[in-house]
């Protein structure tokens, strides 16, 4: 298990933990961070892009690190491509 801040870019976890106070779960939690959700690291660093279910999320500084995730090994959450890129 380790924070969601540490993930790579093109990286997919679950969601193992929210720590933090109350507020800052209620909130992640409305967003769509709860236990057992997939995301995935669309781009890493500052800010970083972080997509889960339908939505990405935009995070600076250290506001995912009460994420807490296991890295799984599977292709990329489906919200983390491209839409609307034409191919020539």
């Amino acid at each position: 298990m380790i924070p969601l801040q540490l993930l790579n870019a093109g990286e997919t976890a679950d969601i193992a933990m929210i720590g933090g106070e109350t507020s800052l779960v209620t909130r992640l939690n409305e967003m769509g961070f709860r236990e057992g959700e997939v995301v995935h690291m669309v781009r890493s660093g500052e800010p970083c892009i972080v997509a889960v279910g339908n939505h990405r999320l935009t995070f600076r500084g250290n506001e995912t690190a009460h994420i807490f995730v296991n890295l799984l090994s599977h292709p990329p959450h489906p919200s983390a491509t491209v839409t609307g890129a034409r191919e020539d």
